[in-house]
Protein backbone atom coordinates (compact mmCIF):
# COMPACT_ATOMS: atom_id res chain seq x y z
CA UNK A 1 0.00 0.00 0.00
CA UNK A 2 2.81 2.42 0.89
CA UNK A 3 4.59 1.85 -2.42
CA UNK A 4 1.27 2.16 -4.21
CA UNK A 5 0.64 5.52 -2.55
CA UNK A 6 4.11 6.69 -3.59
CA UNK A 7 3.36 5.69 -7.19
CA UNK A 8 -0.13 7.22 -7.20
CA UNK A 9 0.98 10.65 -6.02
CA UNK A 10 3.01 11.58 -9.13
CA UNK A 11 0.52 9.73 -11.31
CA UNK A 12 -2.26 12.03 -10.15
CA UNK A 13 -0.05 15.13 -10.14
CA UNK A 14 1.50 14.73 -13.59
CA UNK A 15 -1.23 16.66 -15.43
CA UNK A 16 -0.85 19.71 -13.19
CA UNK A 17 2.95 19.69 -13.42
CA UNK A 18 2.95 19.31 -17.21
CA UNK A 19 0.50 22.20 -17.57
CA UNK A 20 2.55 24.47 -15.29
CA UNK A 21 5.74 23.48 -17.13
CA UNK A 22 4.24 24.57 -20.46
CA UNK A 23 2.75 27.77 -19.02
CA UNK A 24 5.72 28.75 -16.84
CA UNK A 25 8.74 27.54 -18.83
CA UNK A 26 7.41 27.88 -22.38
CA UNK A 27 5.25 31.01 -21.98
CA UNK A 28 2.24 29.31 -23.54
CA UNK A 29 -1.41 29.26 -22.45
CA UNK A 30 -3.37 26.75 -20.44
CA UNK A 31 -4.89 25.36 -23.62
CA UNK A 32 -1.42 24.37 -24.83
CA UNK A 33 -0.55 22.96 -21.41
CA UNK A 34 -3.76 20.95 -21.35
CA UNK A 35 -2.90 19.56 -24.78
CA UNK A 36 0.35 18.13 -23.41
CA UNK A 37 -1.49 16.69 -20.39
CA UNK A 38 -4.10 15.17 -22.70
CA UNK A 39 -1.35 13.63 -24.84
CA UNK A 40 0.10 11.97 -21.73
CA UNK A 41 -3.36 10.73 -20.72
CA UNK A 42 -4.05 9.33 -24.18
CA UNK A 43 -0.79 7.40 -24.06
CA UNK A 44 -1.64 6.04 -20.61
CA UNK A 45 -5.05 4.93 -21.87
CA UNK A 46 -3.52 3.02 -24.76
CA UNK A 47 -0.68 1.61 -22.68
CA UNK A 48 -2.76 0.24 -19.79
CA UNK A 49 -4.12 -2.88 -21.57
CA UNK A 50 -0.75 -3.53 -23.21
CA UNK A 51 0.98 -3.34 -19.84
CA UNK A 52 -1.63 -5.65 -18.32
CA UNK A 53 -1.01 -8.23 -21.03
CA UNK A 54 2.74 -7.92 -20.44
CA UNK A 55 2.32 -8.44 -16.69
CA UNK A 56 0.34 -11.62 -17.36
CA UNK A 57 2.83 -12.99 -19.84
CA UNK A 58 6.22 -11.87 -18.54
CA UNK A 59 5.72 -10.94 -14.88
CA UNK A 60 6.23 -7.70 -13.00
CA UNK A 61 10.02 -7.45 -12.96
CA UNK A 62 10.56 -7.78 -16.72
CA UNK A 63 7.79 -5.31 -17.54
CA UNK A 64 8.71 -2.77 -14.86
CA UNK A 65 12.37 -2.98 -15.79
CA UNK A 66 11.54 -1.61 -19.25
CA UNK A 67 9.02 0.91 -17.91
CA UNK A 68 11.45 2.35 -15.35
CA UNK A 69 14.09 2.87 -18.07
CA UNK A 70 11.53 4.57 -20.34
CA UNK A 71 10.34 6.84 -17.51
CA UNK A 72 13.91 7.79 -16.61
CA UNK A 73 14.52 8.88 -20.20
CA UNK A 74 11.28 10.87 -20.38
CA UNK A 75 11.64 12.77 -17.11
CA UNK A 76 15.34 13.35 -17.64
CA UNK A 77 15.04 14.77 -21.17
CA UNK A 78 11.49 16.04 -21.75
CA UNK A 79 11.91 19.39 -19.98
CA UNK A 80 14.55 20.34 -22.58
CA UNK A 81 12.24 19.69 -25.56
CA UNK A 82 10.37 22.34 -27.59
CA UNK A 83 6.59 22.32 -27.43
CA UNK A 84 5.78 20.22 -30.55
CA UNK A 85 8.28 17.55 -29.51
CA UNK A 86 6.96 17.63 -25.93
CA UNK A 87 3.42 16.89 -27.13
CA UNK A 88 4.63 13.80 -28.99
CA UNK A 89 6.99 12.69 -26.23
CA UNK A 90 4.29 13.10 -23.57
CA UNK A 91 2.27 10.45 -25.40
CA UNK A 92 5.22 8.04 -25.17
CA UNK A 93 5.68 8.97 -21.50
CA UNK A 94 2.05 8.12 -20.79
CA UNK A 95 2.33 4.93 -22.82
CA UNK A 96 5.16 3.73 -20.57
CA UNK A 97 4.01 5.12 -17.22
CA UNK A 98 3.88 2.76 -14.25
CA UNK A 99 0.51 0.94 -13.92
CA UNK A 100 0.26 1.68 -10.19
CA UNK A 101 -3.49 1.21 -9.83
CA UNK A 102 -3.54 -2.03 -11.82
CA UNK A 103 -0.69 -3.64 -9.89
CA UNK A 104 -2.15 -2.75 -6.48
CA UNK A 105 -5.57 -4.19 -7.30
CA UNK A 106 -4.12 -7.34 -8.82
CA UNK A 107 -1.89 -7.86 -5.80
CA UNK A 108 -4.77 -7.35 -3.36
CA UNK A 109 -6.94 -9.80 -5.29
CA UNK A 110 -4.17 -12.38 -4.97
CA UNK A 111 -2.97 -11.78 -1.41
CA UNK A 112 -6.24 -10.97 0.42
CA UNK A 113 -8.91 -13.56 1.16
CA UNK A 114 -12.36 -13.17 -0.36
CA UNK A 115 -14.07 -12.16 2.90
CA UNK A 116 -11.50 -9.40 3.54
CA UNK A 117 -11.19 -8.14 -0.03
CA UNK A 118 -13.88 -5.48 0.28
CA UNK A 119 -12.04 -3.91 3.24
CA UNK A 120 -8.75 -4.05 1.35
CA UNK A 121 -10.24 -2.28 -1.65
CA UNK A 122 -11.78 0.35 0.64
CA UNK A 123 -8.36 1.09 2.13
CA UNK A 124 -6.92 1.23 -1.40
CA UNK A 125 -9.58 3.77 -2.34
CA UNK A 126 -8.68 5.91 0.67
CA UNK A 127 -5.02 5.92 -0.41
CA UNK A 128 -6.19 7.17 -3.81
CA UNK A 129 -7.92 10.15 -2.18
CA UNK A 130 -4.80 10.82 -0.10
CA UNK A 131 -2.72 10.71 -3.27
CA UNK A 132 -5.16 13.07 -4.98
CA UNK A 133 -4.74 15.55 -2.13
CA UNK A 134 -0.97 15.19 -1.84
CA UNK A 135 0.24 14.58 -5.40
CA UNK A 136 -1.05 17.65 -7.28
CA UNK A 137 -0.59 19.85 -4.20
CA UNK A 138 3.05 18.82 -3.86
CA UNK A 139 3.75 19.41 -7.54
CA UNK A 140 2.03 22.79 -7.64
CA UNK A 141 3.71 23.90 -4.41
CA UNK A 142 7.13 23.05 -5.84
CA UNK A 143 6.30 24.84 -9.10
CA UNK A 144 5.18 28.01 -7.32
CA UNK A 145 7.88 28.13 -4.60
CA UNK A 146 10.84 26.75 -6.59
CA UNK A 147 10.19 26.38 -10.33
CA UNK A 148 8.18 24.24 -12.76
CA UNK A 149 11.42 22.45 -13.68
CA UNK A 150 12.00 21.40 -10.06
CA UNK A 151 8.44 20.09 -9.87
CA UNK A 152 8.92 18.30 -13.19
CA UNK A 153 12.05 16.50 -11.99
CA UNK A 154 10.58 15.74 -8.55
CA UNK A 155 7.58 13.95 -10.09
CA UNK A 156 9.88 11.88 -12.26
CA UNK A 157 12.06 10.97 -9.30
CA UNK A 158 9.05 9.79 -7.28
CA UNK A 159 7.94 7.56 -10.15
CA UNK A 160 11.39 6.05 -10.49
CA UNK A 161 11.64 5.38 -6.74
CA UNK A 162 8.21 3.72 -6.79
CA UNK A 163 9.22 1.63 -9.80
CA UNK A 164 12.40 0.50 -8.07
CA UNK A 165 10.40 -0.44 -4.97
CA UNK A 166 8.02 -2.53 -7.07
CA UNK A 167 10.98 -4.30 -8.65
CA UNK A 168 12.37 -5.06 -5.20
CA UNK A 169 9.08 -6.27 -3.70
CA UNK A 170 7.80 -8.09 -6.81
CA UNK A 171 4.23 -8.60 -5.47
CA UNK A 172 2.48 -11.76 -6.75
CA UNK A 173 0.01 -11.03 -9.55
CA UNK A 174 -0.57 -14.30 -11.37
CA UNK A 175 -3.46 -15.64 -9.32
CA UNK A 176 -5.36 -12.41 -9.81
CA UNK A 177 -5.98 -13.32 -13.46
CA UNK A 178 -6.70 -17.02 -13.81
CA UNK A 179 -6.90 -18.42 -17.29
CA UNK A 180 -10.48 -18.86 -18.49
CA UNK A 181 -11.67 -22.19 -19.88
CA UNK A 182 -13.56 -22.39 -23.15
CA UNK A 183 -14.05 -19.75 -25.84
CA UNK A 184 -13.71 -16.11 -24.93
CA UNK A 185 -17.02 -14.19 -24.64
CA UNK A 186 -17.86 -11.93 -27.54
CA UNK A 187 -18.17 -8.17 -27.42
CA UNK A 188 -21.97 -8.29 -27.62
CA UNK A 189 -22.19 -10.44 -24.50
CA UNK A 190 -21.35 -7.45 -22.30
CA UNK A 191 -21.23 -4.24 -24.37
CA UNK A 192 -24.98 -3.62 -24.38
CA UNK A 193 -26.63 -0.25 -24.88
CA UNK A 194 -27.25 0.03 -21.15
CA UNK A 195 -23.56 -0.65 -20.58
CA UNK A 196 -22.78 2.24 -22.93
CA UNK A 197 -25.09 4.42 -20.81
CA UNK A 198 -23.17 3.48 -17.66
CA UNK A 199 -19.84 4.14 -19.38
CA UNK A 200 -21.16 7.51 -20.58
CA UNK A 201 -21.81 8.58 -16.99
CA UNK A 202 -18.24 7.54 -16.21
CA UNK A 203 -16.99 9.81 -18.99
CA UNK A 204 -19.15 12.65 -17.66
CA UNK A 205 -17.78 12.22 -14.14
CA UNK A 206 -14.21 12.22 -15.42
CA UNK A 207 -14.83 15.40 -17.45
CA UNK A 208 -16.05 17.14 -14.29
CA UNK A 209 -13.16 15.93 -12.12
CA UNK A 210 -10.32 16.81 -14.50
CA UNK A 211 -12.08 19.99 -15.64
CA UNK A 212 -12.29 21.19 -12.04
CA UNK A 213 -8.59 20.57 -11.49
CA UNK A 214 -7.50 22.41 -14.65
CA UNK A 215 -9.91 25.33 -14.25
CA UNK A 216 -9.22 25.78 -10.53
CA UNK A 217 -5.44 25.78 -10.93
CA UNK A 218 -5.70 28.11 -13.92
CA UNK A 219 -7.95 30.51 -12.02
CA UNK A 220 -5.50 30.71 -9.13
CA UNK A 221 -2.52 31.12 -11.46
CA UNK A 222 -4.16 33.94 -13.40
CA UNK A 223 -5.04 35.79 -10.18
CA UNK A 224 -1.60 35.34 -8.61
CA UNK A 225 -2.85 32.99 -5.89
CA UNK A 226 -1.24 29.75 -7.05
CA UNK A 227 0.51 29.29 -3.69
CA UNK A 228 -2.91 28.54 -2.12
CA UNK A 229 -3.78 25.81 -4.59
CA UNK A 230 -2.63 23.06 -2.23
CA UNK A 231 -5.31 24.11 0.27
CA UNK A 232 -7.93 23.98 -2.46
CA UNK A 233 -6.92 20.47 -3.51
CA UNK A 234 -6.75 19.25 0.10
CA UNK A 235 -10.25 20.61 0.74
CA UNK A 236 -11.48 18.90 -2.42
CA UNK A 237 -9.88 15.61 -1.40
CA UNK A 238 -11.34 15.73 2.12
CA UNK A 239 -14.78 16.48 0.68
CA UNK A 240 -14.46 13.51 -1.67
CA UNK A 241 -13.49 11.18 1.20
CA UNK A 242 -16.41 12.45 3.30
CA UNK A 243 -18.80 12.01 0.39
CA UNK A 244 -17.58 8.46 -0.11
CA UNK A 245 -18.21 7.58 3.55
CA UNK A 246 -21.70 9.11 3.47
CA UNK A 247 -22.55 7.40 0.21
CA UNK A 248 -21.31 4.03 1.43
CA UNK A 249 -23.59 4.26 4.46
CA UNK A 250 -26.76 4.86 2.44
CA UNK A 251 -29.22 1.97 2.34
CA UNK A 252 -30.80 3.28 -0.87
CA UNK A 253 -28.25 5.36 -2.80
CA UNK A 254 -29.31 7.90 -5.44
CA UNK A 255 -29.30 7.14 -9.15
CA UNK A 256 -25.89 6.99 -10.79
CA UNK A 257 -27.26 9.36 -13.45
CA UNK A 258 -28.50 11.85 -10.83
CA UNK A 259 -25.13 11.86 -9.08
CA UNK A 260 -23.27 12.42 -12.36
CA UNK A 261 -25.60 15.22 -13.48
CA UNK A 262 -25.49 16.97 -10.08
CA UNK A 263 -21.70 16.77 -10.06
CA UNK A 264 -21.56 18.63 -13.37
CA UNK A 265 -24.15 21.22 -12.33
CA UNK A 266 -22.46 21.93 -9.00
CA UNK A 267 -19.20 22.68 -10.82
CA UNK A 268 -20.76 25.63 -12.69
CA UNK A 269 -21.09 28.11 -9.76
CA UNK A 270 -17.47 27.51 -8.70
CA UNK A 271 -16.42 29.80 -11.55
CA UNK A 272 -18.00 32.78 -9.77
CA UNK A 273 -15.24 32.75 -7.13
CA UNK A 274 -12.38 35.22 -7.50
CA UNK A 275 -10.48 34.51 -4.25
CA UNK A 276 -8.88 31.22 -3.24
CA UNK A 277 -10.98 30.85 -0.07
CA UNK A 278 -14.27 31.29 -1.95
CA UNK A 279 -13.05 28.89 -4.59
CA UNK A 280 -12.30 26.32 -1.88
CA UNK A 281 -15.72 26.74 -0.24
CA UNK A 282 -17.69 26.58 -3.49
CA UNK A 283 -15.75 23.48 -4.52
CA UNK A 284 -16.89 21.43 -1.50
CA UNK A 285 -20.46 20.56 -2.67
CA UNK A 286 -19.24 19.30 -6.05
CA UNK A 287 -16.36 17.32 -4.59
CA UNK A 288 -18.68 15.63 -2.09
CA UNK A 289 -20.07 13.83 -5.15
CA UNK A 290 -16.78 12.78 -6.79
CA UNK A 291 -16.24 9.52 -4.89
CA UNK A 292 -19.95 8.59 -5.00
CA UNK A 293 -20.09 9.22 -8.76
CA UNK A 294 -17.04 7.06 -9.47
CA UNK A 295 -18.21 4.34 -7.09
CA UNK A 296 -21.75 4.29 -8.50
CA UNK A 297 -20.58 4.13 -12.11
CA UNK A 298 -18.10 1.37 -11.29
CA UNK A 299 -20.84 -0.56 -9.52
CA UNK A 300 -23.19 -0.15 -12.47
CA UNK A 301 -20.61 -1.39 -14.97
CA UNK A 302 -19.71 -4.35 -12.77
CA UNK A 303 -23.33 -5.41 -12.29
CA UNK A 304 -24.28 -5.05 -15.94
CA UNK A 305 -21.36 -7.23 -17.07
CA UNK A 306 -21.70 -11.04 -17.12
CA UNK A 307 -19.38 -12.93 -14.77
CA UNK A 308 -17.14 -14.09 -17.62
CA UNK A 309 -16.69 -10.53 -18.93
CA UNK A 310 -16.21 -8.45 -15.78
CA UNK A 311 -12.49 -8.05 -16.38
CA UNK A 312 -12.81 -6.59 -19.86
CA UNK A 313 -15.76 -4.46 -18.73
CA UNK A 314 -13.81 -2.93 -15.85
CA UNK A 315 -10.89 -2.36 -18.20
CA UNK A 316 -13.23 -0.44 -20.47
CA UNK A 317 -14.44 1.47 -17.41
CA UNK A 318 -10.85 2.61 -16.79
CA UNK A 319 -10.59 3.67 -20.44
CA UNK A 320 -13.82 5.67 -20.08
CA UNK A 321 -12.22 7.62 -17.24
CA UNK A 322 -9.24 8.43 -19.47
CA UNK A 323 -11.56 9.44 -22.33
CA UNK A 324 -13.18 11.93 -19.98
CA UNK A 325 -9.74 13.24 -19.02
CA UNK A 326 -8.80 13.73 -22.66
CA UNK A 327 -12.03 15.65 -23.29
CA UNK A 328 -12.21 17.63 -20.06
CA UNK A 329 -8.64 18.87 -19.76
CA UNK A 330 -8.38 20.69 -23.13
CA UNK A 331 -12.00 21.88 -22.84
CA UNK A 332 -11.44 23.53 -19.47
CA UNK A 333 -8.01 24.91 -20.40
CA UNK A 334 -8.98 26.33 -23.78
CA UNK A 335 -12.15 28.01 -22.53
CA UNK A 336 -10.19 29.39 -19.56
CA UNK A 337 -7.69 31.01 -21.93
CA UNK A 338 -10.33 32.60 -24.14
CA UNK A 339 -13.38 33.08 -21.92
CA UNK A 340 -12.18 33.26 -18.33
CA UNK A 341 -12.83 31.26 -15.20
CA UNK A 342 -16.63 31.42 -15.13
CA UNK A 343 -16.89 30.29 -18.75
CA UNK A 344 -14.49 27.40 -18.16
CA UNK A 345 -16.40 25.98 -15.18
CA UNK A 346 -19.69 26.45 -17.03
CA UNK A 347 -18.37 24.70 -20.15
CA UNK A 348 -17.13 21.47 -18.60
CA UNK A 349 -19.84 21.39 -15.91
CA UNK A 350 -22.66 21.73 -18.44
CA UNK A 351 -21.01 19.16 -20.72
CA UNK A 352 -20.82 16.61 -17.91
CA UNK A 353 -24.41 17.23 -16.82
CA UNK A 354 -25.66 16.98 -20.41
CA UNK A 355 -23.92 13.65 -21.03
CA UNK A 356 -25.32 12.22 -17.78
CA UNK A 357 -28.81 13.46 -18.64
CA UNK A 358 -28.78 11.96 -22.14
CA UNK A 359 -27.48 8.66 -20.74
CA UNK A 360 -30.33 8.61 -18.22
CA UNK A 361 -32.98 9.19 -20.89
CA UNK A 362 -31.48 6.45 -23.05
CA UNK A 363 -31.38 3.97 -20.16
CA UNK A 364 -34.91 4.91 -19.07
CA UNK A 365 -36.24 4.18 -22.54
CA UNK A 366 -34.46 0.83 -22.68
CA UNK A 367 -35.81 -0.20 -19.29
CA UNK A 368 -39.34 0.80 -20.24
CA UNK A 369 -39.07 -1.41 -23.33
CA UNK A 370 -37.19 -4.21 -21.54
CA UNK A 371 -35.06 -4.46 -24.69
CA UNK A 372 -31.52 -5.05 -23.59
CA UNK A 373 -29.36 -8.03 -22.71
CA UNK A 374 -30.89 -10.47 -20.21
CA UNK A 375 -28.12 -9.88 -17.70
CA UNK A 376 -28.90 -6.18 -17.73
CA UNK A 377 -32.67 -6.52 -17.36
CA UNK A 378 -32.38 -7.85 -13.84
CA UNK A 379 -30.57 -4.76 -12.63
CA UNK A 380 -32.02 -1.32 -12.06
CA UNK A 381 -29.24 1.01 -13.10
CA UNK A 382 -30.91 3.98 -11.53
CA UNK A 383 -30.42 2.35 -8.13
CA UNK A 384 -26.93 1.07 -8.74
CA UNK A 385 -24.36 2.64 -6.51
CA UNK A 386 -23.06 0.41 -3.80
CA UNK A 387 -19.28 0.61 -3.80
CA UNK A 388 -17.55 -2.29 -5.45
Amino acid sequence: MAVGLLAKMPGLGISSVLILHVVGNMDRGFGAGSLVAASWTAGAGLGAPLQGRGLDRYGLRRVFGLLVIAQALFWGLAHFLPFPALVATAFIGGLTTLPAFTVIRLALANMVTEENRHTAYAVEAITTDIAYMAGPSFGILLASMASPTVAFLAMGTMLLVAGAAYLLLDPPLKAARPAADGPKPGLRSWLTVRMVCALSVTVATSIAVIGFEVAAIGTLQKSGQLQWSWLLLVAAGIASVAGGFLYGGMRRPPSVFAIGACLGLLCIPIGLATEWYWLSLLAIPANLLVAPALSASAGAVSRLAPDDSKGVAMGTYASAILVGNVIGSPLAGTVLDHGGSAASFAAFGATAALIAGVAYLCDLRLRSKGSDAPAARSEQLENSGAPQ
